[in-house]
């Protein structure tokens, strides 16, 4: 039996560095501090690049992610947010899909207010559906591994998606 090692590459990797060990809420930190790789992602990757590259870092973070568990000894660890990391990413891609107007307000260079206020929506929306945790996001939890880790919060981008969509079909 080993010694648990926090220092390990993928507990390193899989808390963000020192953004897992930020103290009260690692999840929400881990959501700030994703935002603005996601604005950055999305303004230089089209749309289906955008999922490509999601799609693989969310591979990477199930894998990472199960490893990180297994080196810290705990199950879905509170200071492990790489799953926050690449699942708000995927909270864009509906809009950059599915709505040309939002894509084209989200991929420009300058930072208007409401693109300020769209970012700010995908993080109160992302925390809300990654706390609340409804079905399925919350029983996918049960899932071995690193899939348990990350897969709740691809839901919860899912979530984030549909509301999005809905209110800018409304709006």
């Amino acid at each position: 039996m080993h010694t648990p090692d926090p220092k390990h590459w993928t507990a390193v990797v899989a808390c963000l560095g020192p953004v897992g060990h930020l103290p009260k809420a690692p999840g929400t930190w881990g959501t700030a501090v994703t935002i603005p790789f996601a604005a950055l992602l999305i303004q230089v990757l089209d749309p289906w690049q955008s999922v490509m590259i999601s799609l693989g870092l969310a591979l990477f973070a199930v894998w990472c992610c199960g490893a990180a568990e297994r080196y810290l000894q705990a199950r879905d660890p509170g200071c492990v947010v790489l799953d926050e990391c690449v699942a708000v990413p995927c909270c864009y891609l509906g809009p950059l899909l599915f709505s040309p107007r939002a894509a084209e307000g989200l991929t420009r260079p300058d930072l208007t207010l409401k693109v300020l206020m769209f970012h700010l929506a995908v993080f109160l929306l992302f925390r809300f559906f990654d706390i609340l945790k409804p079905w399925p996001v919350g029983i996918s939890q049960r899932l071995p591994g690193g899939w348990g880790v990350v897969m709740d919060d691809l839901l919860a981008a899912g979530y984030v998606n549909g509301v999005l969509l809905l209110g800018l079909a409304l709006f």
